[in-house]
């Protein structure tokens, strides 16, 4: 999926703190209940839920998709299938989910590797990493929408809505606005990224339109300071405002290496539809706090929070505060995945890919406003799952669903990190 992939799952990982960074554990939660609600089984069913979160609609069904499995004609090393989308139903009785493979990604045209999902007027809207047209050997993505069945126990609608001429060209959606376009990030032919807006059709059957409005320019020869590189997805505000992070970019040491840190961005809209939209960064990393590895999410006053490879911060009136901290000593969580959510209490939630009590990832809470850190549960492989990626997402009465890229003990034992299970669905019960 070329830059675009790069943008959105970054797979890379620091080391944890330096020992004078080393903070005391965080307490365990008492009281905190996980119930693995899908365990995946690899074929039809899919495996290796990746880093998008999963999507309710009003009815509490929960959407998500999986990158490989579906039963599709797709192979990529070791992994095989084109991906697939399913959707899990609470049951009335409080028992089992059930789950429902709404599409499975059959290659070709059809594409598949599909990206996260958003859920609007009763409709699944996502992205496709490949098919459709464009000039790619295996097609060049393209955004779809699935429209539910009249009837239960029918079978969805896709729709092909828009297809990426290029690579650079993919838009991944991560936030819509009340006139019906979408906004999210994409490639860029300079390599540093950019940010991007779906415009669907005003009349039935019209096309729908991608325009790029900002293209970062990152860090030029010599220089120290730029506009960031590599965005991580985009949040709107209230006042139509864009905000995010850049993984790279911002600012860059000239010596030591030259490592760059990210930086943190505002995209203004502009006074005129056809104008253009400005870029204004209001904060860059350095190697304190290093860089940013999700986009941001924004509280009622417009504090702004998200994470790096080593912490949860807050920028609030042009100052960044470390509101967690990660180190690798037992039975701290570390290496924080996914981003983070809000309450509307103001307490922040989220997930570490490694540590924990068994060392197999956590689900964290920082309790506002101290944002004293707590433990909500230490996965532990097997049945349990284990290594959360993904951002978490609140249910309609206050628990936490995620997934876990692996375990749940069914199958798929070619993981690199020699894992065996194709991932799991949970729910964290306060």
């Amino acid at each position: 999926m070329g830059e675009f992939t790069a943008f959105l799952i970054p797979s890379l990982r620091r080391q944890a703190l330096a020992a004078a960074m080393i903070f005391a554990g965080a307490a365990m939660a008492a009281g905190q209940t996980e119930n693995v609600l899908h365990v995946f089984q690899a074929g039809n069913d899919g495996y290796f839920p990746e880093t998008y979160p999963v999507v309710l609609d009003s009815a509490g069904n929960l959407y998500g998709t999986t990158t490989y499995g579906g039963g599709g004609n797709c192979t990529f090393d070791v992994y095989t299938g084109c991906g697939m989308i399913y959707e899990l139903t609470p049951s009335p009785s409080g028992g089992a989910w059930t789950e429902n493979i709404i599409w499975q990604f059959q290659g070709g045209v059809d594409g598949g590797i599909p990206g996260g999902l958003m859920v609007r007027d009763g409709k699944v809207y996502g992205e496709a990493g490949i098919g459709g047209g464009g000039a790619c050997a295996t097609g060049c993505g393209y955004i779809f929408g699935l429209t539910p069945p009249a009837t239960a126990g029918g079978s969805w609608t896709k729709t092909s809505l828009y297809e990426f001429p290029t690579l650079d060209a993919q838009c991944g959606l991560t936030a819509f606005d009340s006139a019906g376009r979408y906004y999210g990030v994409a490639g860029s032919p300079n390599g540093n990224g950019s940010v991007c807006e779906m415009t669907p059709p005003r009349t039935e059957g019209g096309s729908w339109t991608e325009r790029i409005l900002y293209v970062f320019k990152g860090v030029a020869p010599g220089q120290s300071f730029g506009d960031g590189s590599g965005p991580l997805g985009v949040t709107l505000d209230s006042q139509g405002n864009l905000w995010g992070a850049t993984i790279n970019g911002g600012y860059c040491q000239r010596f030591e290496g030259g490592s760059c840190f990210g930086a943190i961005f505002r995209l203004a809209p502009p006074s005129t539809p056809a104008g253009d939209w400005t870029e204004n960064v209001v904060y860059r990393f350095s190697n304190d706090d290093q860089n940013p590895t999700s986009g941001v999410v924004l509280d009622k006053t417009g504090a702004l929070y998200g994470i790096t490879y080593v912490e949860a911060y807050k920028f609030s009136g042009g100052a960044l505060t470390v509101i967690g901290s990660f180190s690798d000593l037992p039975p701290n969580g570390y290496a924080p995945t996914g981003g983070v959510i809000l309450d509307r209490a103001g307490n922040v939630y989220g997930t570490t890919g490694a540590g924990g009590q068994f060392g197999k990832g956590t689900v964290y809470e920082l309790t506002a406003p101290t944002y004293t850190q707590t433990t909500l549960h230490s996965f532990a492989s097997g049945a349990d799952g284990w290594n959360p990626e993904g951002p978490l997402t609140f249910g309609p009465h206050g628990g936490l669903f995620g997934t876990t890229q692996i375990g749940g003990n069914a199958g798929c034992t070619q993981f690199e990190s020699g894992g065996t299970g194709c991932g799991t669905v949970f729910e964290i019960v306060r």
